[in-house]
């Protein structure tokens, strides 16, 4: 696959709740980096990350704006949106870097977005 395949494919993944297809894209020593946040180092500690986030969420609906590669660098601007447990939908913008290696997997995941936008959204209702 193309850097970019492989993105699609990942942000895929996140949409249809395939979580496994979605780590196997990511390598074991997958740095995953919401910036207003403090990074995840490697894959266990991803797959945590995603379990405890997922426990508020039943269904993701990332749509991408634009997708853009340099080698194995690429850059999505995205919407976020998550169908929360409460009947609610939390959405927010977001700027991702992926970087991958040269096996093809991701290596590091960079989302940029705005914290008091991601706050609003997911308050309770």
């Amino acid at each position: 696959m193309t850097p970019i395949e492989t993105v699609t494919a990942f942000i895929g993944h996140w949409n249809s709740g395939d979580f496994e297809a979605m780590y196997s894209l990511c390598s074991d020593d997958v740095v995953w980096h919401n910036i207003p946040m403090d990074p995840i180092e490697g894959k266990a500690a991803m797959r945590e990350a995603v379990s405890g986030f997922m426990n508020e969420v039943t269904g993701c609906d990332w749509e991408t704006h634009s997708i853009a590669a340099n080698g194995n660098i690429v850059l999505t601007e995205r919407t976020d949106a998550f169908a929360l447990k409460d009947g609610r939908t939390a959405a927010i913008r977001v700027m991702g870097t992926f970087e991958l290696k040269g096996d093809g997997l991701i290596a590091a995941w960079r989302d940029y977005f705005d914290m008091a936008e991601f706050q609003r959204e997911f308050a309770g209702g």
